[in-house]
């Protein structure tokens, strides 16, 4: 009987998980905690004493790297903040590896990302409504710096939900390609409900990375996952580019904030005149500088922040790194600049075997993910934060796992 009231948790609490883009921090941490409960609960009750498989431990290393790093660098009470950032590449592999393997099956992998596309539906709308219930209409088009008063009043003013809306809508790739892909494949036309809503936000939100990769998706999936004839593709291509293109019109701010990329790339912050795009640049610049003198064993995690202080200070007359303090935005640089060469062989080591594994699997949402992934790993420290690194452990697990089942039963 106990053995049975795990068993009907574990979707239960998966499902929890996935609802993470509306939950604080601790509340995720405590739903993680009762789910590691559950699994030594239920291995206990199923009298099942099987240890996780030895290759998961691969997909650890990042832990590894920040906790040895950690150890050798600076005491660990003092850089406590960076070993918890990690501690899911050490939690999600090892006890989602434990979970009986039904709960991967192609059923319950739709369910979760089903509450997942639900969830980020329920913020698009908040986010939406929240807005012109509390914004005046006559600062609807008003654009401030770049910046639409929509994409300023998420940003800095709403509170409800705390991610950061580039992790949101890097999540809201995965579900558009998720909802589209059912689309294609199984005719179920209600899913671009969620096609075209995740689209909008993208666009309102401003982030451009994102909003070009949806649009790269989404064209391509076109193409490559659907049967329909050449007509059908182009025509379809075209009504949606066209929507795209009227979005993009018709949005306050969009089109300047792919002007502004062009025009401040080669432009340094100078006192108070700066963007996303030179603060960027100087970023990318800084931590280069940085690699170059500390390529053998990095500046070590703690101190990471404080070097990147010192050296926009040395090379940049202006404070925009003074009232907020700018990570790498790069976590390629983040793990180099921190545990050095070393380091971040290591986390080269790390990527390969998922890339590896993905790869021998016929799953394309699985492929777009890591993809994903790993082209917003350049821009953003995208596993430092808590959403990002749980977000990737979470979903990564799972595709593996279900590619596992796949294998099995085939097999």
């Amino acid at each position: 009987m106990l053995k049975n009231i795990t068993l009907k948790l574990f979707p239960i609490l998966i499902s929890l998980i996935f609802i993470l883009p509306v939950l604080k921090e601790n509340i995720l941490s405590l739903t993680i905690i009762l789910l590691c409960l559950n699994v030594f609960l239920y291995k206990i009750f199923a009298k099942d004493f099987s240890l996780f498989p030895a290759k998961n431990l691969l997909l650890t290393i990042p832990f590894w790297i920040v906790l040895l790093t950690t150890l050798f660098t600076s005491e660990l009470n003092s850089s406590f903040l960076h070993v918890r950032h990690a501690l899911f590449f050490l939690v999600i592999p090892i006890f989602f590896s434990l979970v009986p393997k039904e709960f991967f099956e192609q059923k319950k992998i739709d369910l979760y990302i089903f509450v997942l596309k639900t969830t980020c539906l329920f913020i698009a709308f908040t986010y939406v409504i929240s807005f012109f219930w509390k914004i005046p209409a006559w600062q609807y088009d008003v654009v401030f710096n770049n910046e639409s008063r929509f994409r300023n009043y998420i940003y800095n003013d709403f509170k409800c939900f705390i991610i950061h809306p580039t992790y949101y809508t890097t999540i809201l790739i995965v579900c558009v390609a998720h909802s589209f892909d059912e689309v294609l494949k199984e005719k179920k036309y209600l899913q671009l409900t969620y096609v075209f809503c995740f689209l909008v936000i993208t666009t309102l939100l401003l982030t451009k990375l994102n909003l070009l990769l949806m649009i790269l998706v989404l064209t391509s999936m076109i193409f490559i996952r659907s049967a329909y004839s050449i007509k059908i593709k182009m025509l379809f291509t075209f009504t949606m580019l066209s929507l795209i293109i009227s979005f993009v019109f018709f949005t306050p701010g969009i089109k300047n904030r792919f002007i502004e990329t062009y025009e401040s790339f080669g432009v340094k912050p100078a006192n108070i005149a700066f963007d996303s795009t030179n603060i960027r640049k100087a970023i990318f610049d800084s931590s280069f500088e940085m690699a170059r003198k500390n390529w053998l064993f990095g500046v070590g995690f703690d101190n990471l922040q404080n070097n990147l202080n010192t050296t926009y200070k040395k090379n940049y007359n202006s404070s925009f790194y003074i009232n907020h303090n700018y990570m790498t935005h790069n976590y390629y640089f983040y793990i180099f600049l921190s545990s050095g060469i070393i380091g971040f062989l290591f986390y080269l080591l790390y990527l390969s075997n998922i890339i590896k594994i993905c790869i021998k699997t016929n799953l394309f949402i699985f492929k777009l993910f890591v993809l994903n992934a790993l082209i917003i790993c350049f821009i953003e420290d995208y596993f430092y934060r808590q959403y990002g690194v749980l977000y990737f452990n979470l979903v990564l697990m799972c595709f593996i796992r279900h590619s596992e089942t796949i294998k099995a039963q085939r097999n």
